[in-house]
């Protein structure tokens, strides 16, 4: 048994290192840059967001820009969370679903409108790619709050739909 065990052990150790080797070679001759090793994965998104030249509101902004009216809000989570409760005025615009509610949506809007997107929180990036495919479809002032729902829900603020 203990043969058994140490063969396991050292097929192991062979496969991580084999591994381990092409990774770190794959990610030195990587065309579109290297993978980092380190990233501040808390606002990941943001810095994406900013690299794209996407304006960025922060809860307080979100919360200004709720009360005013202006914009369009867009909730990229799946329907079936945005149907579980949404900050306020918010449109479902879920990313998984993205042809369909462009298609609904696109109608109301026009190339200067004030959109704001966000999803979850800080991990999901389903709202910064709606608010890139806007951008490509020629929306020009888009806004993506990062904290998304679940900054909008520990702050205490008011939800639309079902508790």
């Amino acid at each position: 048994m203990k043969k058994v065990l140490d063969n396991f052990f050292v097929k192991s150790f062979c496969l991580l290192s084999v591994s381990l080797g092409l990774s770190l070679f794959v990610n030195a001759v990587r065309s579109s840059g290297k993978i980092p090793w380190v990233q501040d994965w808390g606002h990941y998104v943001e810095a994406k967001a900013l690299k794209e030249g996407l304006s960025l509101a922060s809860l307080d902004q979100t919360r200004a820009i709720v009360d005013q009216g202006i914009y369009v809000l867009f909730d990229a989570r799946h329907a079936i969370d945005y149907n579980e409760g949404h900050i306020p005025g918010a449109l479902s615009f879920p990313y998984d679903e993205i042809d369909t509610a462009f298609q609904s949506a696109q109608m109301y809007l026009i190339p200067e409108q004030p959109i704001l997107t966000y999803c979850s929180g800080d991990a999901c990036d389903d709202s910064f790619e709606l608010a890139l495919f806007l951008k490509e479809q020629g929306y020009t002032n888009m806004t993506l709050f990062a904290g998304g729902f679940n900054a909008w829900t520990s702050a205490e603020l008011p939800v639309e739909g079902q508790p």
